[in-house]
């Protein structure tokens, strides 16, 4: 029994390291130079030039008038990943809540081809979604960056099921108490739901905060570059990319890190581990 439990350690602690590997790489590369990493490549030990790239990331500008800084570009993917994140999940609860609570005859017809969406990527959706999204102003804004990724019908998806294992007394308590679609919905189904939605939340603003093509077709702006933008002005490669590149990771790894427990446990895994 003591050697399958270590083995499993092992295995465990072997998979940890393949996935934590290439950041460790980064974080180590962040340290060296520019002309070593050129020369030797990406390396797994501690350079003398920390300070001096997180220095240099930190101080940097560029842009026609300047206007393209750390902080700048870290308060747009803030202010997007944050908005992916809050309109998804409202719109994914709102969504499932009326497929679920209103019974009419297409609900099913309208969850399966909100669903087939998962087939269509944003990438095969640009040209129209970028001819709607002009005609309606959007362009150079941080709304025509959001709008477009927030109907997820993932989100939907694990609402529904969720909803779906409620049991239906609930309901009826609630209109023989007098409650109302609305008051049902924000009194008993968001507390239950909040786990849920935090999952999604997070999976939602690690969509935001990762995306690259889009923004680069809808804004032409200085003011709107975001962190997963910038870094290719750091050059590639080089000691300050390295460290941009660590920069622009660590706001995603620490709400995952924060909210952990809230994530697994909106994603079911927390009570089936509490089960075995």
């Amino acid at each position: 029994m003591i050697y399958r439990t270590i083995l499993n350690h092992v295995i465990l602690l072997f998979g940890v390291f393949i996935m934590l590997s290439p950041i460790l790489l980064i974080f180590f590369s962040s340290s060296q130079s520019t002309s070593d990493l050129r020369t030797s490549g990406m390396q797994f030990e501690f350079g003398n030039h920390l300070v001096q790239n997180y220095d240099s990331v930190l101080n940097f500008e560029s842009g026609f008038t300047d206007e393209i800084t750390p902080m700048g570009m870290l308060l747009n993917s803030l202010i997007i990943a944050i908005g992916v994140g809050v309109l998804t999940t409202l719109l994914s609860f709102f969504t499932a809540y009326s497929i679920v609570f209103f019974k009419y005859k297409s609900a099913n017809i309208i969850f399966w081809l909100a669903l087939s969406t998962l087939l269509f990527p944003l990438e095969a959706r640009f040209i129209p979604t970028f001819q709607i999204a002009s005609y309606l102003g959007l362009i150079n804004t941080h709304l025509g960056i959001i709008l477009p990724v927030i109907a997820a019908a993932l989100g939907t998806f694990f609402f529904r099921q969720y909803f779906l294992s409620l049991p239906e007394e609930l309901l009826e308590a609630a209109l023989l108490d007098g409650a109302g679609s609305f008051k049902f919905a924000l009194d008993i189904l968001i507390p239950l739901s909040l786990s849920r939605a935090a999952a999604i939340f997070i999976i939602a603003f690690m969509i935001g905060w990762n995306q690259y093509l889009w923004p680069i077709m809808i804004s032409t702006d200085d003011t709107l570059y975001t962190l997963v933008r910038g870094i290719r002005f750091m050059g590639q490669g080089s000691g300050t990319s390295m460290a941009f590149t660590m920069i622009t990771i660590a706001p995603p790894f620490i709400l995952v890190l924060i909210f952990q427990r809230w994530f697994f446990s909106g994603l079911g895994v927390e009570n089936k581990l509490s089960q075995k």
